[in-house]
């Protein structure tokens, strides 16, 4: 039986039955009677299109919110209500979680905030405090979220300093399917040798990494 990929803000509907919660892919999801939870900060429809004929029962990817996907990948996998609904704007909950005194106040505010999206802000404001990070190790995305809310709300020292927002980073490129897992520097291969470069720009155009043009290199030979 043919399983299903499923795209949601909020597993916790999903933890029903046997269920194995990771953060980032570490399992093939082909057993039929596990749901696998996946939490990733992005995901693209290249690697949803991946999983979608390899599940066994569930696999259901926690993200913040939904990526580019085309009406054929819509209709093969189900997007939870909670991707769908109006995006909210989490200023208040992130203002109170660093800098409100009253932490009991400061959770029932931050009930229902985005686990991925506070650790974010937590990367830009909190990074050097070692004790909360170890704690976070030790519950985030292992147990329920209330144990990761809990951690942050009274494992947080407040301070009047003003919120430093997180960064959006540049998209790493992928590795080529032509290169081994094992090849460490096949970055440094492509930049160097344009042979290898036209055999990508044979491929899938859109798959070639960002610093390569699509148009194929005069290559000089010996006779």
């Amino acid at each position: 039986m043919k399983g299903i990929v499923i795209l949601t803000a909020d597993e916790r509907a999903y933890k029903q039955g046997h269920v194995i919660e990771t953060a980032g892919m570490v399992h093939a999801p082909t057993r039929q009677d596990i749901t696998y939870i996946v939490h990733l900060r992005r995901i693209t429809e290249k690697e949803i299109k991946r999983w979608i004929d390899v599940v066994g029962y569930r696999l259901v990817f926690v993200i913040e919110k939904i990526p580019k996907i085309s009406e054929a990948t819509k209709e093969a996998i189900i997007v939870d209500k909670s991707l769908l609904k109006e995006q909210t704007n989490h200023k208040r909950q992130i203002d109170a979680l660093l800098r409100w005194s009253d932490r009991q106040r400061v959770h029932r505010a931050f009930t229902g905030m985005p686990i991925p999206l506070a650790l974010s802000f937590l990367r830009e404001n909190k990074g050097d405090d070692i004790l909360l990070w170890r704690m976070l190790a030790d519950v985030a995305f292992t147990l329920p979220n209330e144990y990761a809310e809990a951690v942050m709300v009274y494992g947080i020292k407040p301070s009047r300093a003003a919120v430093k927002w997180p960064k959006k980073k540049k998209a790493a490129d992928e590795r080529p399917a032509m290169f081994r897992k094992s090849d460490k520097y096949w970055r440094e291969i492509i930049s160097s040798d344009a042979e290898t470069r036209n055999q990508l720009r044979s491929g899938n155009l859109d798959s070639l990494p960002t610093v390569m043009k699509r148009r194929k290199e005069n290559i000089s030979q010996w006779l």
